[in-house]
């Protein structure tokens, strides 16, 4: 495979993964939508009915395969600026949370290719650390 192959194949991942990354966006905001929606009700019984009526749809093979990443994310990373996290803590962090979750775990190369692409703030890769984040409880 040439080097203008390979470089227009990950030009199509980057674009997919951005494309992922608007629908995630747009599901977070119905999600807050529905936040917001529920504080407002003011009758528990309310909310009960509201909340049958929200059917959640099941994640196709992908979704599930990135919902450990975000998890890992949010639940695990905070941003951070001035902070710097080895590449191979950050791996291992998340490999242990995904084991510890029962989530899908993702190789480390796609890991990687995916974090760096990450928005506000967006991590940068230096001497194998990566500057931007820092884990919530260290």
């Amino acid at each position: 495979m040439e080097l203008s192959d390979r470089i227009i194949n990950q030009e199509k991942k980057i674009k997919n993964l951005e494309l992922e990354l608007n629908d995630l966006r747009q599901g977070l905001t119905t999600v807050q939508d529905i936040y917001c929606e529920l504080n407002s009700i003011s009758s528990c019984n309310e909310v009960a009915v509201r909340i049958e009526e929200v059917n959640p749809l099941p994640l196709d093979d992908d979704e599930r395969e990135f919902e450990g990443f975000w998890r890992f994310l949010e639940d695990v990373l905070v941003p951070e600026p001035s902070a710097y996290v080895s590449c191979t803590e950050l791996y291992d962090a998340f490999r242990k949370y995904c084991t510890k979750t029962g989530r899908d775990l993702v190789d480390r190369g796609t890991f990687e290719f995916v974090f760096a692409r990450l928005k506000n703030p967006h991590p940068v890769l230096y001497h194998d650390e990566w500057k931007g984040y820092r884990f919530k409880n260290r």
